[in-house]
């Protein structure tokens, strides 16, 4: 007879401080064992995944690779938000580059990346993701990833159907490239639309191919650590496979898609439903884990509680904002870490997104704040663009333009080289041109008023900004060929700002837990790992919890995935050693 029902009763599940309304999963407090007690364990397996998405699935693999018995545990049937992306994966000194006519280094990308990822991570691990991303990426494709060198070299936020390789990042702007040799590392996946399904469906199949015991549709409720400290498991609650259960979790589960417009305000109908069947038809069951648990189940952007204290300006707009993630989505990995004494960090790094091009034409304006002043380059990438946006007061910016571009756009939008660039980056900004509140006038003075900003200072703004073009710079960085003086009217102003919900502001959460960049276990706030327990992916503080761009976190996913994986496999061919070892 087992102690399990003893010890479950003794913690007691307690709600997540985070746990309100607008949360999804409810983490339970850590089951904690006494010496010597010996749980029900319904499953045991040396490496235990947490989330069935891009990193969940590389790191199983990577733990079965390294001979480590493997279980992966998803809340839903897996994918996660990676089966929603853009397929893209960011990496550098690649074949694809060399195919394309680009001779990339690994020092070019450090550069660069040095520029754009801050203090996320030290200099040393940079160097490693940096000198190790064409592995990790031919690592991909040994497991089935498809890609191609067929480039794409204008500026754009997605390349058009059938070009794979592109600036996905700043990496063309002027500023950067002064710094860093300009290369297109944006490596989209082979296939039509947005590729993740495609990424992640060929990870789906290894995983199967390799016969990693995958259990779905059930929520991990709460973390197992032994009497020494050690996470030593999980407790899941797993639904019935009998019935229906499951295929009505997962309708649930459907109708939160993150690329469908207006669907963040009725998401918020279907996550309480979606909590309430979980808890009235799962049933708990203990999995053991004799080598680590990794967590990798997303971030926070479904869950308002966490959003309002650490993105309060997305989680006031949250109906009008496209909410980059799955369902799973949830905190509820980051939660579980913190549930055992896990950190965070960089949880107010909220990445979104606000693309003015393509059309290319809009390129041509100038976007201005709530006071008319300018703050960033118009060319600079749609999630520098979204993160400066949202900086600003209440999250208001107007696009100024001339009528000659704005007219110029629309019959740009008529060519917009295949169905996906136009369904996702040209309809969307049509749309905003036509719904979004765009205002006309003939003097900028006159158009300053209809937008509530004062006619002097947007003036100034313009004619400073005009003075500029005529040298062909620009004191914010905007690409010479871009920089074109704006004093031909009628002029327009394009809605731009968060609460725009024509203006389709794409988000997603950045931070996580904090952990070992050695070895990816979660830390403590006193810096001392959680022996045991792992992170991964955007369930952890990486490479791109400041700067992110396409292809960063499918690329982080792999690199802290693996990273993980080939340490709690190593721990538990420690263990099993131990276990061997003859008595003195």
């Amino acid at each position: 007879m087992t102690n399990s029902s003893r010890a479950s009763s003794r913690s007691g599940p307690r709600p997540s401080r985070d746990s309100g309304n607008g949360a999804g999963t409810v983490i339970d407090a850590p089951l904690r064992l006494r010496k010597g007690e010996v749980p029900d364990w319904s499953e045991s397996a040396e490496v235990l995944v947490v989330g069935f998405g891009g990193a969940g699935a590389i790191a199983a693999l990577q733990a079965h690779e390294d001979g480590a018995k493997v279980i992966i545990v998803d809340r839903f049937e897996g994918g996660g938000a990676t089966a929603y992306s853009g397929g893209v994966f960011y990496a550098g000194a690649t074949p694809f580059q060399r195919q394309a006519g680009f001779e990339d280094t690994a020092d070019e990308m450090f550069k660069y990346l040095s520029l754009e990822v801050g203090d996320a991570v030290s200099s040393a691990t940079l160097r490693k993701f940096c000198d190790g991303s064409a592995e990790d990426l031919a690592w991909i494709q040994r497991h089935g990833g498809e890609y191609s060198g067929a480039a794409y070299l204008e500026k754009t936020s997605f390349p058009p159907e059938g070009r794979y390789l592109y600036y996905s990042g700043n990496e063309n702007i002027a500023r950067y490239a002064a710094v860093a040799k300009p290369a297109p590392r944006g490596h989209q996946h082979v296939g039509t639309g947005w590729t993740g399904k495609d990424y992640f469906g060929k990870l789906r199949k290894a995983v199967e191919a390799a016969g990693i015991a995958v259990i779905t549709h059930s929520p991990a409720k709460r973390l197992v650590i032994d009497h020494d400290g050690r996470v030593v498991g999980i407790e899941i609650n797993a639904l019935p496979t009998a019935g229906d259960v499951r295929a009505k979790h997962q309708d649930l589960y459907r109708k939160i898609n993150p690329l469908k417009a207006f669907n963040s305000g009725p998401a918020e109908k279907v996550i309480p439903e979606c909590r309430d069947l979980e808890a009235r038809h799962g049933s708990r069951k203990l999995i053991r884990a004799t080598g680590g648990v990794i967590i990798s189940s997303g971030g926070f952007v479904y869950n308002l509680d966490m959003l309002e204290r650490y993105g309060p300006v997305f989680a006031k707009n949250y109906p009008d904002l496209m909410r980059l993630g799955s369902m799973g989505c949830d905190g509820s990995g980051i939660q579980l870490g913190q549930s055992a004494g896990g950190a965070v960090g960089y949880m107010e790094s909220i990445f979104s997104t606000r693309a003015i091009s393509p059309p290319n034409a809009l390129l041509n304006g100038v976007i201005v704040d709530a006071k008319g002043e300018r703050f960033i380059g118009e060319d600079a990438y749609a999630g520098s663009l979204g993160r400066a946006i949202a900086a600003r007061e209440n999250g208001t910016a107007w696009l100024i333009l001339e009528a000659s571009s704005y007219r110029l756009a629309f019959k740009q939008a008529l060519r917009p080289g295949g169905i996906t660039p136009f369904m996702y980056f040209y309809l969307p900004n049509l749309l905003n041109l036509l719904f979004g509140g765009t205002r006309k006038a003939r003097s900028i003075e006159k158009l300053a008023k209809k937008i509530g900003i004062s006619p002097q200072a947007l003036t100034r703004t313009i004619t400073a900004y005009n003075g500029a073009a005529a040298t062909g710079t620009d004191p914010l960085g905007k690409n010479a060929d871009k920089v074109r003086p704006v004093e031909r009217g009628p002029f327009y102003a394009v809605n731009m700002s968060i609460k725009n919900r024509f203006g389709f502001t794409m988000a997603m959460s950045l931070g996580g837990l904090k952990v070992d960049e050695e070895t990816g276990q979660v830390l403590q706030e006193s810096g001392s790992p959680i022996e045991g327990l792992y992170a991964a992916g955007r369930s952890a503080v990486g490479v791109c919890s400041i700067g992110y761009f396409s292809g960063m976190s499918l690329a982080d996913g792999a690199f802290s995935g693996r990273r993980a994986a080939r340490h709690a496999a190593s721990m538990s061919r420690s263990k099993a050693k131990v276990a061997k070892a003859p008595a003195a």
